[in-house]
């Protein structure tokens, strides 16, 4: 229209039909919030994936200080004890958490997580290879985390869910068999069985610290700062530490190792897939670090798996995917 006091045209802007319909509000808003589910769940996998390869990475590498001068000790106090330094202000900042959290899911939690953990761990890598610890422990985690799960919080197995759990059994089976009867000697065995233990811890951590509602950073920091106040007085009193005749590039290794990329790295991708995922789906990256850990055993450790412990290694990863991806649906409210 113009005007004719200024010579000037004005133009009224009216917002678009399409626009201003209340249909397509609601359609924009949904889109965004596919979107925004869309992202974090892809930020869940890539924290996963990062979880699997940083595992298997501290299985090689933990077996292979096992092999060296340093002791299960050693190796668990530069992991949580490097980690206290650099976390110590993200727990100072928010505080174990004991009335939030509670005592005892703190306790499960430094537990499932802290030092028994590792220590179980270190031990097992004694007796059996990298490859059984990745198996056994990291992948029969999901499991254990369903069991868990099933036990104290009433959740139901689907058909699907009972053939997976049937065919992890089988896979350690096959990976015990071989333990017993070809390397009775060797003592596996033992190994398999700590690190089944281990697996177990870990699972009870992993189902507290997903209804503790604590954020990721603040779970790394407790577990990480209260084990390395717990255990270094230990350590340094009542052990032999042989951190000190140790060569320096081995315990560089160990230190960037242990202290930062799982102590701090993995702990805190964990945290964030479990979050984003929800502990079942972020639990299935862990059926990936058996095979990564024998692709890095072969080079590094020399570590070649047998017939019987490669046909267990598949077994277990394929039943882990049928647990963690057979969940029963939810029923309509």
């Amino acid at each position: 229209m113009r005007d004719s006091a200024q010579g000037v045209h004005s133009v009224r802007i009216r917002p678009m039909p399409w626009a201003a319909h209340p249909e397509n509000r609601d359609g924009t808003m949904k889109i965004g919030r596919v979107a925004m589910a869309s992202n974090t769940w892809g930020v869940g996998v890539l924290c996963g994936l990062a979880v699997a390869l940083i595992w298997s990475g501290w299985s090689v590498a933990t077996r292979f200080a096992m092999k060296t001068e340093l002791a299960p000790a050693d190796v668990t106090f530069l992991r949580f004890g490097v980690s206290a330094l650099f976390l110590w202000p993200i727990l100072l900042r928010h505080g174990f958490g004991f009335q939030r959290i509670g005592i005892a899911r703190v306790c499960i939690m430094l537990v499932g997580a802290g030092v028994p953990f590792m220590m179980l761990a270190s031990v097992g890598m004694r007796f059996a290879p990298a490859s059984h610890a990745a198996t056994l422990m990291i992948g029969m985690m999901p499991i254990f985390v369903a069991v868990l799960s099933a036990l104290f919080f009433k959740e139901r197995f689907s058909r699907v869910q009972l053939c997976g759990l049937a065919v992890v059994m089988v896979g350690a089976a096959c990976m015990g068999g071989q333990a017993l009867i070809v390397h009775w000697a060797d003592g596996q065995w033992r190994g398999d069985l700590l690190f089944l233990c281990a697996g177990l811890l870990f699972a009870s951590y992993t189902v507290v610290q997903r209804r503790s509602g604590i954020s990721p950073w603040h779970a790394t920091a407790l577990v990480n700062v209260g084990s390395g106040l717990i255990f270094a007085p230990i350590y340094f009193l009542f052990l032999q530490p042989g951190i000190f005749a140790a060569p320096v590039p081995e315990l560089l290794f160990q230190v960037f190792a242990q202290g930062i990329c799982v102590a701090i790295l993995a702990m805190f991708f964990y945290a964030e897939a479990v979050r984003r995922l929800g502990a079942p789906r972020a639990a299935i990256f862990g059926a990936l670090a058996p095979a990564l850990a024998v692709l890095m055993g072969i080079p590094v450790l020399g570590e070649f798996p047998g017939g019987a412990g490669l046909a267990g290694i598949v077994l277990v990863m394929a039943g882990v995917v049928l647990v963690v991806t057979g969940v029963r649906p939810a029923k309509p409210a």
